[in-house]
């Protein structure tokens, strides 16, 4: 087995032996002194792949180096901890704390320096629970015994060496002896996974805050469950977007902490006005969800041509567009003046003028068996999703808005892909569009992060070169930027089952390798079906225990249907309260009409699909 300073040291001196290979020599044949170089201009030489390789191996070293010193950071904070006081390792330094002494020795900012330490303590945690020997450990493990396996360390006397340490009591450092393991923590397959090189360190810190903590609604096992569904689709996605599936993964798991939470932000919502010192009116908001949702919409549907919007197809349109390309305001005050007219005008106004041809709405994503997940009173319970942020949506927003715009079936097969619709046009539909939305969540280039609303649809087989089908299968979500790059620079999207992929030019990599697709949307991003079940069987023990031999809602779903309801117009009213609560603005709210199934036939099966009734619409 290799050891930890030796891979360390592999991957160094790859970076320093490609360095090397830049430097110039003198005419003498010998290497010009580091004085009269600049590493910018000595990178300069490189080639491109060159340059590729140099990035890769640097980006290697530097994750390792990040795991050194959040490990370091970790057995910092435990010889510091509160119960050692003065005699703690940053206090005899002169610092506060462990955070403050990281910062203190990295130079880095005090937020970083906190998410060293909070790293480094659950590193610890985790390799004292799964390695319950002495600092000797395994061997093979980069933070074996640094999370308390290690004996002395974990009092006043192992920081100095003054009481435990020396092997006084007779279980020094070196002692091998075995000792009763902690109980494994949730995190544990995250930070096996930095050991093992699956995952960044900086990617840590990131999910745990994603998912949260574990509470009386979200068990440990849960928490852990969560993590590996995470780490098995890890592998080339970054810190960023793991962290959004993360956070995704605990709204799904914590339908009634995405009720609380939304309720909390209704009620700090405020706006406020003020006077700068030179006279200037300003003003501090602070939104809910749902009126933020509104206003990013507001303010995307008529800034959508400056921020890399799709392209328009209507002449008026792209004139329009255009105009706001070449207009020579900033973006910011381009914002501020569309805020003011749409003010101004209020009901008035002829929304075709300000935002083109998608109007500002919220489109809500609800799947079926989400749908008819109630509690005992007839409440939804189930979260839905922001069609464009895929943040979570709180069941009682949703009954509202449905109740306010009524819905729009989308009929998909067992993958969450919605059905094919044929040749017989070469756009796709406002209903396709929609459906791929669902799908696709977005741009599915690989880093990019443009929601449904800023792309266009593309026929992977070119509808008059290729007679390709205006079907959902033969078509993905790519921004303006993305979609330019696959027919300026030859690239060619395929499709394998469900699964797509994107080739190159040759004259990019002449091996032309696929490179995965991935959906950015929330419905790809479920939770696995084992915490489902586990799920399912807590509900059915407690029902069991009270008696009741209701159905389980969601259990098992044969088909799963999503349904969008219709966008919502107009400015958005506050979400209801908890039960137990009221709130006045919700005092006078009419019941939930009631729903209709109504049997749909297809080629590839029969599914049960639920509408508003029209005539109902209006709440």
């Amino acid at each position: 087995m290799v050891q930890i300073s030796e891979q360390i040291r592999q991957i160094a001196q790859s970076v320093c032996d490609r360095i090397a290979a830049l430097e110039p020599l003198s005419s003498a044949g010998s290497v010009i002194s580091a004085e009269d170089q600049t590493l910018s201009l000595l990178i300069d030489r490189a080639t491109d792949s060159d340059l590729e390789g140099l990035l890769r191996d640097a980006s290697r070293l530097r994750s390792e180096a990040d795991a050194v010193v959040a490990a370091t950071a970790g057995v910092v904070a435990k010889r510091s901890a509160r119960e050692l006081g003065y005699s703690g390792l940053a206090k005899r330094h002169g610092d506060h704390n462990a955070v403050d002494m990281v910062q203190r020795l990295t130079g880095s900012t005090r937020v970083e320096a906190a998410r060293q330490v909070k790293l480094g303590e659950a590193m610890g945690e985790a390799d004292a629970a799964t390695h319950p020997v002495g600092i000797t450990g395994s061997g093979d493990g980069l933070f074996d015994g640094l999370g308390g396996g290690a004996d002395g360390s974990d009092d006043s006397g192992g920081a100095d060496g003054s009481d435990g340490s020396d092997g006084s009591d007779g279980s020094d450092a070196g002692s091998s002896a075995i000792r009763p393991a902690p109980e494994i923590p949730w995190h544990e397959p995250l930070t096996r996974a930095v050991r093992d090189r699956v995952l960044k360190p900086e990617a840590v810190t990131i999910i745990m805050r994603g998912l949260g903590e574990p509470n009386e609604r979200v068990s440990v096992d849960d928490l852990r469950i969560s993590a590996e569904h995470l780490l098995t689709d890890a592998a080339g996605t970054n810190a960023d977007e793991l962290g959004r599936r993360a956070r995704f993964l605990r709204d799904q798991i914590d339908p009634v902490g995405v009720r609380l939470r939304w309720d909390q932000h209704f009620e700090n919502r405020k706006w406020r006005f003020s006077r700068s010192a030179d006279g200037v009116r300003t003003a501090w908001v602070e939104f809910d969800d749902e009126s933020a949702a509104y206003i990013d919409q507001l303010v995307g549907a008529g800034m959508r041509p400056r921020r890399g919007g799709p392209r328009m197809i209507d002449p008026a349109d792209a004139e329009r567009a255009q105009r706001l390309i070449d207009d020579p305001r900033s973006n910011d005050q381009l914002v501020f003046d569309l805020l003011m007219a749409t003010l101004k005008a209020g009901a008035e106004a002829d929304p075709n003028t300000a935002f083109g041809n998608r109007q500002p709405g919220v489109r809500i994503v609800i799947t079926q068996d989400q749908l008819d997940t109630r509690d005992a009173d007839g409440h939804l319970t189930g979260t839905g999703f922001n069609e464009d942020t895929g943040e979570a949506i709180p069941g009682n927003i949703i009954e509202r808005n449905i109740c306010t715009t009524g819905t729009r079936p989308i009929r998909v097969d067992p993958n969450n892909n919605p059905l094919d619709v044929g040749r017989e046009q070469r756009r796709f539909t406002t209903k396709q569009r929609i459906a791929l939305a669902i799908r696709d969540g977005g741009c599915v280039f690989e880093d990019c992060t443009k929601p449904p609303s800023y792309t266009e649809a593309h026929h992977i087989n070119e509808w008059a070169a290729d007679h390709g089908l205006t079907n959902i299968a033969d078509g993905i979500l790519v921004c303006r930027e993305d979609h330019m790059l696959i027919h300026n620079n030859g690239w060619r999207i395929v499709r394998d089952g469900t699964r797509y992929s994107a080739i190159p030019p040759k004259t990019l990599d002449p091996e032309q390798k696929p490179r995965p697709l991935r959906s950015r949307s929330a419905l790809k991003q479920a939770p696995p079906r084992a915490l489902e079940q586990q799920k399912q069987r807590e509900r059915r023990a407690s029902q069991t225990a009270q008696g009741d031999g209701a159905p389980i809602p969601g259990a098992d779903p044969p088909q799963v249907p999503a349904v969008a309801p219709r966008q919502v117009p107009g400015s958005p009213s506050g979400p209801a309260s908890p039960s137990g609560t009221s709130r006045p603005a919700n005092r006078d709210r009419p019941a939930d009409p009631p729903r209709v199934p109504r049997r749909r036939e297809s080629n590839r099966r029969v599914m049960e699909t639920w509408y508003i009734p029209p005539d109902q619409g209006e709440g």
